[in-house]
């Protein structure tokens, strides 16, 4: 384990190291994330001039469900997207060979290679509109309520991670799989708004096969005080049930990868 964590912090490290070469990339990510900032806020405010409550969620609880939506889409740019795209690349030119002779994991190791740093100013970003809505809303947050939010975004990242890999290992028989991750994404974007406002087939999808519903309304609820104690084991077990099956896929794909020289 503590290798393992070394490992990673040795890419993050290389990762820092890189982006400061590029300075101008910080401001030029930071004009981006204010103008989506602002755009989605300007949206979500016309939406509620309209209307005092959307699926049983009024104004700044959406708002705290958007912010959870952006710290999520943010994780996976900061990480998961940069390092499926090594990974598809290196499987289709045989450069996967070379992961697989290094005394590590493989899977830890595909998952950690590629660190974006300048996309975490979106993480920032998403946690100081959850804060302001959370103000707004006039909620005293409590320590646990805190925690637990902390809990349940981590598990939102898991799920996300595992659906990230699980779509890469296609790579392991198909060429081309950029329109699987465009699906992805277009599904996926119907999580900046509550479940519970679409038809029950496409609840279903968000919740069951592209688990949105899970990884971001549960901490936008908990956050939000809109949850019990139940619907967060039913997001673990979601969350640990999808790392297992990410776990059986992967060990069955490397079976199916015959390397640079064969």
């Amino acid at each position: 384990m503590q290798r393992a964590l070394s490992l990673a912090w040795h890419y993050v490290r290389l990762a820092v190291m890189n982006e400061l070469q590029y300075r101008l990339n910080f401001f030029i990510q930071l004009l981006e994330s204010a103008i989506a900032l602002v755009t989605a806020l300007v949206v979500l405010a016309l939406v509620y001039s309209h209307t005092d409550n959307l699926g049983g969620w009024n104004r700044y609880e959406l708002q705290a469900l958007l912010g959870v939506y952006t710290v999520l889409m943010a994780v996976i740019r900061v990480s998961m997207q940069p390092n499926i795209d090594r990974l598809i690349g290196d499987i289709h030119q045989g450069n996967f060979d070379f992961v697989l002779t290094k005394p590590m994991d493989a899977q830890w190791q595909v998952s950690i290679r590629e660190v974006r740093v300048w996309q975490l100013i979106d993480v920032v970003a998403g946690l100081l509109i959850v804060g302001d809505a959370v103000w707004r809303l006039g909620n005293q947050i409590s320590l646990w309520q805190a925690g637990l939010f902390g809990v349940t975004l981590l598990l939102g990242i898991a799920i996300l991670y595992a659906v990230w890999m699980l779509i890469g290992c296609i790579a392991f028989w198909a060429i081309r799989i950029d329109n699987v991750f465009e699906l992805f994404d277009n599904v996926a974007s119907a999580g900046r708004l509550p479940v519970t406002i679409y038809p029950g087939w496409m609840r279903i999808i968000l919740t069951y096969i592209v688990p949105m519903a899970f990884a971001v309304t549960v901490p936008a609820q908990v956050i939000t005080a809109r949850i019990d104690a139940t619907t967060v084991l039913i997001q673990a077990g979601v969350a640990l049930g999808f790392l297992v099956l990410l776990r059986v896929v992967w060990r069955w794909s490397l079976t199916q990868y015959s390397g640079a020289s064969a």
